[in-house]
């Protein structure tokens, strides 16, 4: 998930009042390009860098393009395949009939694509965990539905025009893909995970848990130490600013090690 908060001062900011603030969150968003040693404080600290996510990668970031891409060519493929041959002069002035022997190669062509990019949709599901996505149900609906009409429509035309409809056998792929994907996707919504007992609270963090952050935290450059050391000192002083904090808790929280303001919490007792 994105981060809410830049750094940990416009994290504690935004506290309420009426909450006792939790350190180990404030030193977690002092800590946040640092999701390793965020994962060292403690079960809240290890909860919160499983949650925030890095940010994408080139390659990440080049197979939403492509997802994007074949998403189009899903959809834009057995449109146009449909649109060649409903050209109708008596109902649209402006258009101009297509010829059955163009408007039914044409529109095999297109469903040829189509085919293809029902395969590689089926193959990115699967890849992708087979999980409910009402985004790839909407697409694989509209290719089915478009393929049916084709099949009902494409035999007629060419038959009509005394040509051949060499690609028909295209269309009956995609629609029997794209409806097979639409009852796939449907059936996976209907899947829930199960549930997880609610372990409890987690126990409260030992001194090897509190050494182990320490360490984690000081093996970073010294530069980004004194950058994150800064920038934690300057939120526990906002805190006491707002009343969140007394000066007991904010003198222990100042002397505490970088990284191990979690063994600090419940800073105050109740």
């Amino acid at each position: 998930m994105s981060l809410p908060y830049a750094d940990a001062q416009e994290w504690a900011r935004d506290q309420s009042l009426a909450n006792v603030p939790l350190l180990a969150r404030l030193e977690a968003f002092a800590f946040q390009h640092h999701r390793d040693v965020v994962a060292t404080f403690g079960a809240h600290g290890a909860d919160l860098a499983a949650r925030w996510a890095p940010p994408p990668s080139r390659v990440r970031r080049a197979g939403s393009v492509l997802l994007g891409v074949l998403a189009v060519i899903a959809l834009a493929s057995p449109v146009l395949g449909v649109a060649v041959y409903l050209q109708d002069p008596a109902r649209f002035p402006t258009a101009e009939e297509v010829p059955a022997g163009v408007a039914v190669p044409f529109a095999s062509a297109c469903f040829v694509v189509a085919a293809l990019v029902q395969v590689v949709l089926w193959v990115l599901w699967f890849r992708g965990g087979a999980r409910w996505s009402p985004e790839l149900l909407g697409i694989a609906a509209v290719s089915g539905v478009l393929a049916a009409g084709a099949a009902i429509a494409l035999p007629r035309i060419a038959r009509e025009g005394g040509v051949e409809a060499p690609g028909y056998g295209a269309v009956i792929v995609t629609l029997v893909l794209a409806a097979g994907l639409v009852v796939a996707i449907l059936a996976r919504r209907r899947v829930r995970p199960d549930e997880v007992e609610d372990p409890g609270p987690p126990p409260p963090p030992s001194l090897s848990d509190r050494e182990v952050a320490r360490r984690a935290a000081a093996a970073l450059p010294p530069a980004e130490r004194d950058r994150v050391r800064a920038d934690r000192d300057a939120a526990l002083r906002v805190l006491a600013e707002r009343g969140l904090l007394d000066d007991d808790e904010l003198g222990r929280a100042l002397g505490a090690d970088l990284g191990t303001l979690f063994a600090l919490d419940p800073i105050r007792p109740g």
